[in-house]
This record gives C-alpha cells, sequence and structure tokens, in this order.
C-alpha cells in the first residue's frame, strides 16, 4: 500500500515495527581486530609532505620564478597606475591620469609633514648610548 494511501497511525505503527526489527539486530561491537599490527598506521601522512629534490638546475629555479612573477598580480604594485598603463581602464582613472601635477597645489597651511618630538629623540638618544630605555625601572633598586 502506497504511503499517501496510509493514515498517520499506520505510517507511525510500520515506521515503530522497523525501528523495533533494527533494534533486534543490532549489536554493540566493542573489540577492535586487526590482522597484523604492521598495517595499522599510527599516525597518517601530512597533507604536504615531500621529498626534497636537491639537484635543482639554475634554470628552472630561473623559469619557475619568472612564471610566478608572470602570474603574480602585485608585479606593479609599487608603480603609479599612469606608469602601469598606456590609457585609463577605468571611468575612475580618468581622474587625473594624463596630470602630472596635482591638481590643487599644496597648502602649507595644512601640510606640516610629519617630525619627532623633544621627548622621542631624548629617548632614542638615550638608547642609543645607554642600551636601555630611560623609563625602564627594571634595575631601579640594584643601584
Amino acid at each position: 500500500m502506497p504511503r499517501e494511501e496510509m493514515s498517520p497511525v499506520a505510517v507511525n505503527q510500520t515506521w515503530e515495527e522497523h525501528v523495533k526489527k533494527e533494534n533486534r539486530v543490532i549489536k554493540l561491537r566493542s573489540e577492535f581486530k586487526i590482522s597484523s599490527p604492521a598495517k595499522l598506521s599510527i599516525y597518517p601522512e601530512k597533507p604536504n609532505n615531500t621529498v626534497p629534490n636537491m639537484n635543482v638546475s639554475e634554470e628552472s629555479v630561473l623559469r619557475a620564478t619568472q612564471t610566478l612573477k608572470s602570474m603574480s598580480t602585485l608585479r606593479d604594485g609599487d608603480t603609479s597606475p599612469a606608469d602601469r598603463f598606456a590609457l585609463p581602464i577605468t571611468a575612475n582613472m580618468e581622474y587625473g591620469f594624463f596630470s602630472a601635477r596635482p591638481v590643487v597645489p599644496v597648502n602649507t597651511m595644512f601640510s606640516h609633514g610629519s617630525t619627532k618630538a623633544d621627548v622621542t629623540t631624548y629617548a632614542n638618544e638615550y638608547v642609543r648610548t645607554a642600551g636601555t630605555g630611560p623609563y625602564n625601572n627594571k634595575d631601579a633598586g640594584k643601584a
């Protein structure tokens, strides 16, 4: 009889009989047997396990390096887009692409550069001459 034609009670009864039958024949095996302990691998192989080949020629290393450089996306990371491309590729690259100088000149009122504070200069010089920082209190009680 198809399941669609069975009542919910009949479906539940069929499932209960199935579970009881399975529980009668199932047995928990607590003992482990192996024919030969030598066949038992205790530790699996590492996924990166390789045998290094020490006879690598300089030519093959050079070819591999060139291949990696050609496939790398960072090969032009230190150059500006104007040096990398002949023409702008995207619409955003068009802004300032052909301009060698900044569009807005640098205002000295807001551009101060980076300078060291007097305390930082003193601490750096102290560490260079004494070998320890001026604010190191580890050896303060030993003097």
